[in-house]
C-alpha cells in the first residue's frame, strides 16, 4: 500500500519507486517465461542459419545478449527483436503479475478504486550496445496519438527483472515535468518520439537505479529516458500499464479498437466479481490471434 508520503511524491514528482515491493519469487516465474521464449526465438534463429550456437551454457541474464552479438552482423536484423509482447509473452504468469495485490493496490491509489489493466504490456530485452532499445526522452502520451485530455490518465508500471543502475541503462527521470502536459514532439532518426523543446526547460535530470523486486509508478506525461547498456549482459524489464476502469479509449490513436488489438481487463475493482479471469482475458486475446 502506498503511504501518504509516497502518493504525495507521485503528485510532486510525477512517479514514485515502491522499493522491495515484490519478491524474487514473484519475479523468477516472469523471468522464466522470458527464458522459453528466449529459446523458442534461439531455436528459429538457428535453424535459420542466423546464428552458429544456441549459447545453451549461458545464464538468464547473459545467454540472449551472446546471441544478439552474432545476430547482429547479420545483414537482415530484425527490430521486432528488441521488444517483446503480445501473443508471443502472454501467460498466465503476467495475468498474475498484473493483478498482484501490492501492484494493484498502488494502482488504485493513484487513479481510482476500480483499474483497468491494458493489454499494451511489453518485456524489454536491452542488449548490450543496442541503440534500438536506447529510448529518447519522451513522454509515454507521445505513442498514444490521441486526444490530449488532462483528466485521461494511463498509469506506467516498470518492473526491473535483474538489478539496473547507469551500467546497464536505469531509467532516468525528470521530476515535476508532469505537470506540463503533453508536450510537444518530433521523431528523431531513429523514428523515436522525442520533446521538441531541450529536457532542461521542464526541469532536473535524476538516475533511477534499481534492484529487482523495486517497482516505478510513473504519470503518462512524465519524462523518462533509459540509458545505454555498456555492460556485457541483458537489462531485462517488463512494463505494464493500468487505466481508471470506465476510461475510455479515445485516448489512443486506435481508439476503441486498442481493446481490440490488445485487450484490457478489469485487474482490481471495490466489486471482485468484476475482475476479469485470465481464462476470460486469454480467449480473447486467442480470438485475436494472427492466423485468425
Amino acid at each position: 500500500m502506498l503511504s501518504a508520503q509516497e502518493r504525495a511524491a507521485f503528485e510532486r514528482d510525477g512517479y514514485v519507486i515502491q522499493r522491495q515491493l515484490l519478491d524474487a519469487q514473484d519475479l523468477e516465474s516472469v523471468r522464466q517465461v522470458i527464458a522459453h521464449s528466449v529459446e523458442r526465438r534461439i531455436q528459429v534463429l538457428r535453424e535459420q542459419g542466423a546464428i552458429g550456437q544456441t549459447y545453451g551454457g549461458e545464464p538468464f541474464e547473459r545467454r540472449w545478449a551472446r546471441v544478439f552479438a552474432e545476430y547482429s552482423q547479420s545483414p537482415h536484423p530484425a527490430p521486432h527483436l528488441t521488444v517483446w509482447g503480445r501473443h508471443d509473452i502472454l501467460d498466465r504468469v503476467i495475468y498474475d503479475l498484473y493483478t498482484d495485490p501490492r501492484l494493484t493496490s498502488a494502482a488504485t491509489a493513484l487513479i481510482g478504486p476500480a483499474i483497468t489493466a491494458n493489454g499494451d504490456f511489453w518485456v524489454r530485452p536491452k542488449a548490450p550496445g543496442d541503440q534500438t532499445t536506447t529510448l529518447t526522452w519522451h513522454q509515454d502520451s507521445f505513442y498514444y496519438g490521441g486526444v490530449a485530455a488532462e483528466h485521461l490518465q494511463v498509469l506506467s508500471v516498470w518492473i526491473p527483472l535483474v538489478d539496473v543502475d547507469v551500467r546497464n541503462g536505469c531509467l532516468k527521470l525528470v521530476p515535476g515535468s508532469h505537470r506540463f502536459g503533453r508536450i510537444p514532439a518530433r521523431a528523431n532518426q531513429h523514428n523515436h518520439q522525442e520533446p521538441v523543446e531541450a529536457v532542461a526547460t521542464y526541469g532536473q535530470v535524476v538516475d533511477e537505479p534499481m534492484r529487482m523486486g523495486d517497482v516505478l509508478f510513473f504519470h503518462n506525461h512524465t519524462l523518462h529516458a533509459s540509458g545505454e547498456n555498456s555492460t556485457d549482459q541483458v537489462r531485462w524489464s517488463i512494463d505494464l500499464r493500468y487505466s481508471p476502469d470506465g476510461q475510455g479509449f479515445d485516448w489512443h490513436k486506435m481508439g476503441e479498437e486498442f481493446n481490440v488489438h490488445f485487450p484490457c481487463f478489469v485487474a482490481a475493482s471495490p466489486d471482485p466479481a468484476q475482475v476479469e479471469s485470465w481464462e476470460a482475458w486469454q480467449a480473447r486475446w486467442q480470438a485475436n490471434l494472427p492466423s485468425n
